[in-house]
């Protein structure tokens, strides 16, 4: 009996917590007139309020009706053939970042500040220079800044990527991988050159979209900023080869924070009631039982 009480107080615990979780952002989706596939663009700023790196969190709905989709992206591999271009068609640009130079003359390197508003999927940087006509530097970046004693100049070399930037071309650098980057460091090997002069840094993710299936007049809204959940698995994915790439796009308008959010709070405030409720409850239980087994030892030994 004092088992299955046990069990229940935890089951009550872990659902307190669980449903105490809800969407953080949300957007309509514009209305279809014609029933058919089509994408939706994740733009950066879709993307950087998701809970989840794999993006696991993203879903469709409309009304109560959750909405099968696929998640279209270009792998990493398409890019290294050709890293000096751009190929800005498959980047969205990132809101523009400050950035900001620190000069270590002891080491002959530069440290360049890049710093965001909010963390962003981040996989290219675009540096544009000026002054210098001829240069070939090497460079790195850090997600930490790596200048960890300003004193003693000790550098902390936690490399994301390493690249030669050259007069030759563009310089551009591509991050790999799921991220969200609020600030980055740029480390510039001078030796005994002059220090660049960096006009300024364009960042840019690569373009990420949903394909689902829209019927015509419907009203659909895509959420996402829900911590821990799984990534969907629809029947969807297992026609993905048969949805033509020319598919017409369809917008999110007014993507937000979740305007229900007061109510998600006022709703919490009593699942957090409830789950302090069964805390109380759990610690009283273990409390008893402690008692308990120490009267049944000391009845043993008594009886010894």
């Amino acid at each position: 009996m004092k088992f299955k009480f046990f069990v229940c107080a935890l089951f009550l615990l872990n659902w307190t917590v669980t449903s105490a979780q809800s969407f953080k952002w949300n957007g309509n989706l514009d209305r279809v007139s014609v029933n058919g596939f089509y994408k939706i663009a994740l733009t950066p700023e879709i993307i950087s309020k998701t809970a989840n790196k794999d993006l696991s969190d993203i879903r469709i709905f409309e009304k109560q009706k959750e909405i099968a989709y696929l998640l279209r992206q270009l792998p990493d591999n398409i890019y290294l053939l050709d890293t000096s271009a751009l190929k800005i068609e498959h980047y969205t640009n990132i809101p523009a970042p400050s950035v900001t130079t620190t000069e270590d003359k002891e080491n002959k390197r530069t440290i360049v500040s890049i710093t965001f508003k909010v963390p962003y999927q981040i996989d290219k940087l675009k540096l544009n220079l000026e002054g210098f006509q001829y240069y070939r530097r090497t460079t790195w970046i850090s997600e930490k800044n790596p200048l960890v004693n300003q004193k003693r100049r000790h550098y902390s070399e936690d490399k994301l990527t390493n690249i030669i930037i050259s007069s030759e071309k563009q310089p551009t650098i591509d991050l790999y991988g799921e991220n969200r980057y609020k600030q980055l460091f740029l480390i510039i090997e001078n030796e005994d050159s002059s220090p660049l002069l960096i006009k300024n840094i364009e960042a840019y993710q690569k373009n990420m979209e949903l394909i689902a299936y829209l019927e015509k007049d419907k009203q659909y809204v895509i959420k996402t900023g829900q911590l821990n959940m799984e990534a969907p698995k629809y029947d969807l994915s297992y026609f993905k080869d048969s949805i033509s790439n020319t598919i017409p796009s369809v917008a999110v308008l007014n993507f937000e924070k979740n305007t229900n959010e007061a109510l998600d709070k006022e709703s919490g405030l009593v699942k957090k009631s409830w789950m302090w409720g069964a805390i109380v409850l759990l610690i009283v239980f273990l409390g008893y039982l402690s008692y308990y087994m120490v009267r049944e030892m000391q009845s043993k030994k008594q009886g010894n």
